[in-house]
């Protein structure tokens, strides 16, 4: 092979950051491995003025190389996950996979899987969708240089930070579409008895376009169906066991495709990043969360926590991408909110997208991996991995950001108190490991949550008592003995977080009449509360 080409001045990228170029066609060595634009001209760069542009230029090449450094280790983390959920699967002969080196085959080098760009990615991660993020080219320079990672784009973001989201929708066969409705009008509610979406939201229809945007998507969904058929006699009666066996079969079919086919999207990000395709990610982050909902209903899998290890990685990479708009979070209970804080006449265009159906999505499957992230903590024994990331996505105590209370029915400082309680069990551990263990310390980190506990109760004391009226939509909400109350379920939750709190202090004790009054007020709430039903 021929030595690359050369040229007789550095490029002006190693030159503002005070780097040894090696002076390679088109791109430099050090370019190539930082995943940086290169820039080679005669002319010198307007913001090569040795003042305030350059250092401003400097300071953006600096935050780029982190940012890069963080996504190169994100999709290093996606490979390896990718290579544990292939060695859950069950791929047959007749249709092997591929995606990752076996556990047997040497694995590739580090430094080659450092060097994989964007524009090496495949040329589609689904045939199903044409949308890919606005792209510019960098400093002036040719088409034929990288232009996916400038540092134009990623100063001003894009208005949609999902794209358009206008693929088309595909269904196979019309009892694929019967398991898709039955799923969202009656196993959804059933599972998620406290998710009741506005109809500014477009109330579930988001459910329907994730559904029928991937192949993947629609088999977990008629996973999730025909196990509900399999184990809920809709038609009591002795067919009802040769019914349940034949849907079991389904199931299991419908699932072992609907992971293969995961693996590849999985092994397809892996190489481009989540920022490469935000709509694709945000929809293989929601097959995730399906898969593990299905996976802890029907108990037929033991990598559950591989699965929920992905999901935190893929979720990290959304939140290290410099072009998420934190308002993703926040979606107002009426319109008068939203159109009071742009406009007194109609909303932005900027608003309006936050009620596009893979941002209703991307909200509601951020809230199923952020909760899934702490419950989970408290059996595995360690820190929540999403810890460092609760007040960007959820807020403070005080403010919240992503309404949990409109997902999972109750408020955010529960999960947080929760959070906090998993720290303080490991710090007790780690203490006593190390002999530095105080009791009075103890007592003082175990106050200040039941404090927090006792402020947030009083809080949502406050906040009942003084309810704002109905917003304009308020003619399509449920009628009141339908409604939910989520002071009680928030006090259920709290109960609970007390109880645990006492376990981490002294252990399971059974006998105390503490625990005791706490298990017998939340049977007691428990009883007030409405059973989920069909209807």
């Amino acid at each position: 092979m021929p030595p690359a080409a050369k040229t007789a001045a550095s490029c002006w990228i190693c030159r503002i950051r005070h780097k040894k170029c090696d002076e390679t066609l088109p791109r430099c060595q050090n370019c190539e491995t930082l995943e940086l634009s290169c820039l080679y001209s005669s002319e010198k760069p307007a913001w090569m003025d040795n003042g305030d542009k350059q250092r401003e230029m400097a300071q953006r090449l600096k935050a780029q190389v982190k940012r890069n450094a963080k996504e190169r280790r994100g999709r290093r983390m996606i490979q390896k996950i990718t290579q544990e959920i292939e060695g859950h699967g069950s791929a047959t002969p007749e249709n092997p996979l591929s995606l990752s080196p076996s556990r047997d085959e040497p694995s590739t080098n580090n430094s080659t899987q450092d060097s994989i760009t964007v524009d090496q990615r495949e040329a589609q991660i689904s045939d199903t969708d044409t949308t890919t993020p606005s792209q510019t080219l960098p400093f002036n320079a040719s088409p034929t240089t990288e232009n996916s990672r400038d540092t134009a784009q990623r100063d001003e973001p894009t208005p949609a930070f999902f794209g358009a989201g206008s693929g088309p929708l595909v269904i196979q066969n019309e009892q694929d579409l019967r398991f898709i409705t039955a799923y969202t009008d009656y196993i959804f509610p059933l599972l998620n008895p406290f998710y009741r979406p506005t109809f500014l939201e477009g109330g579930r229809s988001w459910l329907l376009v994730f559904a029928m945007r991937h192949a993947e998507s629609c088999q977990l969904v008629i996973s999730l169906s025909t196990y509900f058929l399999s184990v809920v006699p809709i038609f009591p009666g002795p067919g009802h066991s040769v019914c349940s066996s034949h849907t079991w079969q389904e199931v299991q079919c419908q699932s072992d495709l609907a992971v293969k086919g995961m693996q590849q999207r999985v092994e397809a990000i892996s190489r481009c990043g989540v920022s490469g395709n935000l709509l694709q990610s945000t929809h293989l982050l929601g097959d995730i969360m399906l898969l593990l909902k299905f996976e802890t209903m029907t108990g037929s899998s033991s990598s559950w926590r591989v699965h929920l290890y992905a999901a935190t990685v893929l979720f990290e990479q959304f939140l290290s991408s410099p072009d998420l708009d934190d308002n993703v979070w926040k979606i107002p209970s009426d319109i008068e909110e939203v159109v009071s804080q742009s406009s007194k006449s109609a909303l932005s265009t900027k608003e309006a997208h936050r009620f596009e159906a893979s941002q209703t999505a991307f909200r509601f499957f951020s809230a199923a991996v952020i909760t899934a992230d702490i419950i989970s903590s408290t059996a595995l024994g360690q820190s929540p991995r999403l810890r460092e990331h609760h007040e960007r996505v959820l807020g403070t105590r005080e403010k919240a950001h992503l309404s949990l209370k409109y997902i999972v029915g109750c408020e955010n400082w529960i999960f947080l108190s929760i959070a906090d309680i998993v720290e303080l069990d490991l710090w007790k551990k780690k203490a006593k490991k190390s002999g530095a263990f105080s009791l009075m310390d103890l007592i003082q980190r175990a106050s200040r949550i039941t404090q927090d506990l006792d402020n947030g109760l009083a809080s949502s004391d406050s906040d009942r008592n003084a309810r704002n009226k109905d917003g304009i939509f308020s003619m399509f909400n449920p009628p009141r003995d339908q409604s939910i109350d989520h002071e009680i379920v928030t006090r259920i939750w709290a109960n609970a977080t007390r109880l645990y709190l006492l376990v981490v202090l002294s252990g399971w004790q059974p006998g105390s009449n503490e625990i005791r009054e706490i298990v017998s007020k939340n049977l007691d709430l428990l009883k007030i509360l409405p059973s989920a039903s069909w209807d």
